[in-house]
């Protein structure tokens, strides 16, 4: 029998009728199951109708003859069926369109696949880095590899989809999971219920713990009351415009090149280039002030498909929300619908180590409104009675690497290399912290590099100055005393959080990780908050 590609989901343990588990503005057509069967189960389509592509306008000024025949469907199925008290899914084509995604049990070909997989033979893992921003990453193998084969930095980064072969090669050759599980099977569509009762039993193990437990360093909070307490959290901000900790971004991993836009509901007809949160919230206008947890849950978030042109549902708004909050002194982070309790012990490392770090030991002026960072650079180094000297410019690294690599923005007489960043939704302080990181790496080991700089402070720097200047930089067959650096980072930003915490946590998870490299390098690390004024 030839192997059957299977595409599955698991409906919360709360849905047991199969019409709870449909979007209700989904037209289509139910099919019921033959009672000879013996399976409990509905099955539903939706009537292709032929269109024509998107590309054909497009094409067809250019041609001689008209495209009148060209046409393109796509069919969407569904088939539900209930075993052991649950409801799973099987989706056929676009048949995921037809499903309620707010029903499903999230993360459930996730436990399957790592309840199954052998961890020696694991092709593929997605992982997210949440941050500013957050960072989808897909990191394939040409051939099964171990874990550390992958990079995955267990301290920070959240799996949220596997590839590999199970131990059992009766299961499937191999599997796929994330909040669906993907399989081939060469079994019957009779055993569907047998099948999908293995898969709740290898849902509920705890096997995974072995070789993936660290991805319990996020702990998903059931408790009513501390979930009622944050969403109130988050709604007071929301409705007051502070989103200093919150953003928007997709729940799950789509290609780029194939989404033309986003619409939000409350928002009419709007299409957005973006899921932008702040741009949503000045959409709604006076409409804001009223948000509830109902609005948030039930507006969906749809997404425009070049190949169609059509928009389809995807999530809700709430699914696309992420937000750290702190209550009853934990702090919690809200990923793709759900709460999580980050790990006490994590977040009392993260904040011991941000707090030990120096204070800037530059005065560092605030910076105005509508100001970029290369205008501040400007006028810091101009305002410093010569004490500092700009050289934000890139430095091709040798061999011709496009990147460059930027020594600082600003260096101070005293050794400071001061990295500016002015923080904002569409950039992430990541890259802030990793080009201190790596500047000074740089630094200390590459002599052509150092020869640069000197170059760059020949050209920036007064000549009555430039010799004092030089010797900051030891030249390429000298040794770096690393102790007279302080590597700084000044980030602009405003906020009323007190402490650190106007630094989101998982930045700050970023920060300790860069900051301990450039410690154990010998470098002081220092960081300090830049406020932002009015323009004169």
């Amino acid at each position: 029998m030839k192997a059957r590609r299977l595409t599955l989901y698991l409906l919360r343990e709360d849905i047991v009728d199969f019409d709870d588990a449909l979007d209700p503005d989904k037209e289509r057509i139910t099919v019921e199951i033959d009672p000879s069967t013996g399976i409990d189960g509905r099955f539903f389509y939706v009537e292709p109708s032929p269109s024509i592509p998107t590309w054909v306008a497009f094409v067809q000024p250019l041609l001689t003859d008209e495209l009148n025949t060209i046409r393109s469907t796509s069919t969407a199925a569904l088939l539900l069926l209930r075993t052991s008290g649950r409801v799973f899914a099987l989706t056929f084509g676009y048949g995921r369109s037809l499903l309620n995604l707010s029903k499903i049990e999230h993360q459930f070909g996730l436990r399957v696949a790592l309840n199954r997989i052998d961890p020696r033979q694991i092709r593929s893992l997605d992982t997210k880095t949440f941050e500013d921003l957050v960072v989808s990453t897909n990191t394939q193998v040409s051939k099964s590899a171990e874990l550390p084969t992958f990079g995955v930095d267990i301290s920070r980064d959240i799996l949220r989809g596997v590839t590999g072969e199970p131990r059992d090669q009766t299961f499937s050759k191999r599997i796929a999971g994330a909040d669906s599980l993907v399989m081939s099977i060469k079994k019957p569509s009779s055993d569907l219920p047998a099948i999908c009762d293995d898969l709740l039993t290898a849902f509920t193990a705890d096997d995974y713990k072995t070789d993936f437990g660290w991805i319990d360093h996020l702990s998903l909070v059931r408790d009513n009351a501390t979930i009622d307490a944050l969403d109130d959290l988050l709604i007071e901000q929301l409705r007051t415009g502070i989103t200093g900790a919150t953003h928007l971004a997709m729940p799950e991993t789509i290609d780029w090149e194939d989404i033309d836009g986003f619409k939000i509901a409350g928002t009419r007809s709007h299409v957005y280039e973006d899921l932008d949160l702040d741009d949503y919230l000045n959409r709604l206008g006076e409409e804001r002030a009223s948000i509830t947890l109902e609005n948030l849950k039930t507006r969906p978030v749809s997404v425009r498909f070049g190949r169609s042109g059509n928009f389809d549902k995807r999530w809700n708004l709430y699914q696309c929300i992420v937000t750290e909050q702190r209550h009853n002194e934990r702090l919690h982070v809200l990923i793709e619908g759900r709460w999580f309790a980050v790990s006490s012990t994590l977040v009392e490392e993260v904040d011991t180590f941000v707090a030990e770090l120096s204070d800037a030991q530059v005065f560092l002026p605030p910076a105005r409104s509508g100001e970029i960072e290369a205008e501040y650079n400007t006028r810091l180094a101009s305002q410093s009675s010569g004490n500092l000297l700009k050289l934000d410019a890139r430095i091709k690294r040798p061999g011709g690497a496009s990147s460059g690599i930027e020594f600082c923005d600003i260096l101070s007489d005293q050794g400071d290399l001061i990295h500016v960043k002015r923080k904002s939704r569409s950039a992430t302080l990541s890259h802030l912290f990793a080009q201190g990181s790596v500047s000074a790496s740089t630094f200390i080991s590459d002599g052509v590099f150092r020869t640069r700089i000197r170059e760059l402070i020949e050209e920036a720097a007064s000549e009555n100055s430039r010799e004092e200047w030089l010797r900051l930089v030891p030249k390429a067959d000298e040794t770096v005393d690393r102790s007279q650096y302080r590597i700084t980072y000044a980030v602009i930003t405003n906020s009323p959080r007190k402490g650190h915490d106007w630094l989101p946590f998982f930045s700050k998870l970023n920060l300790m990780q860069q900051g301990r490299q450039l410690i154990t390098m010998g470098f002081t690390v220092a960081v300090a908050r830049v406020p932002i004024i009015e323009s004169e």
